[in-house]
């Protein structure tokens, strides 16, 4: 059995580092905590900022703040005004991956495919048996 080294390239920097759980080299994710534990202090001094307020006082990308959210690494409920976004519409949701008007559509829009194969079926059915008759 062959033993080897397992290496990735770092999605924050570019290098390379041995594979973790983290999926990070040692200095970006020591970067990383160290934004995190800022992002913590300013949020326990103010927890009514948002994600673009939030990431300003830091330096990183409302898209890191959002990431972190969905990481689990920045919890919602302390903060009421930080939010996630839905994955179709982009509109801020605090839990989930979709908003409730983009679940409704969707599921509106499964209900109607059922409702027109059902209508198939009963067209083939009617359509068969009408000839199966005729013979």
């Amino acid at each position: 059995m062959s033993i080897g080294l397992m290496v990735d390239q770092c999605p924050g920097c570019g290098g390379l580092y041995r594979a973790n759980s983290r999926q990070l080299c040692t200095n970006c994710s020591a970067e990383e905590d160290g934004q995190l534990q800022t992002i913590d202090r300013h949020l326990r001094r103010n927890r009514f900022l948002n994600n673009e307020q939030a990431a300003e006082l830091i330096s990183v990308r409302p898209e890191r703040i959002r990431a972190w959210i969905r990481n689990g690494k920045l919890k919602l409920y302390d903060y009421p005004n930080l939010t996630d976004q839905c994955d179709l519409c982009s509109q801020p949701i605090r839990a989930g991956k979709l908003c409730g008007s983009c679940v409704v559509r969707i599921q509106e829009e499964v209900r109607h495919e059922y409702e027109q194969d059902r209508l198939m079926k009963e067209r083939k059915k009617a359509a068969h048996s009408f000839y199966s008759h005729r013979q």
